[in-house]
């Protein structure tokens, strides 16, 4: 330890608790700042809820900006399960998105649950 001799100096009897209490001071200290001078505090200790926005259709147009930018489109589909078993695997087919310039093979994955007994 760096500063190891302070306790020939400071009794730890009295060094350990002064320590630990300053740094509990010090915290309430902050946490008041915080919950006085910040505005939304208030509105977050009474649950009020922020206004919804309408969108117009059903997607933002940055929504749409970014999707058609993906390199890949990914689809999930269930594979049908045998008699009364209910679908516990999925095929993640993942393929190059058209419109994105890179072309590269689609490359196809199977995921499995563990079987159950």
């Amino acid at each position: 330890m760096n500063q190891g001799r302070i306790w020939c100096v400071v009794n730890p009897t009295v060094g350990l608790p002064l320590f630990l209490g300053s740094v509990a001071v010090t915290s309430l200290i902050v946490h008041a700042a915080v919950l006085t001078h910040t505005p939304w505090m208030s509105a977050y200790w009474t649950g009020a809820a922020k206004p919804k926005v309408a969108m117009e259709g059903t997607t933002s147009p940055s929504a749409v900006a970014q999707q058609s930018a993906a390199p890949y489109v990914v689809t999930v589909a269930p594979v049908a399960g045998t008699a009364g078993k209910p679908e516990t695997s999925f095929v993640v087919t993942v393929a190059p998105n058209p419109d994105a310039t890179a072309a590269r093979p689609p490359a196809k994955l199977a995921l499995a649950a563990p079987a159950k007994n």
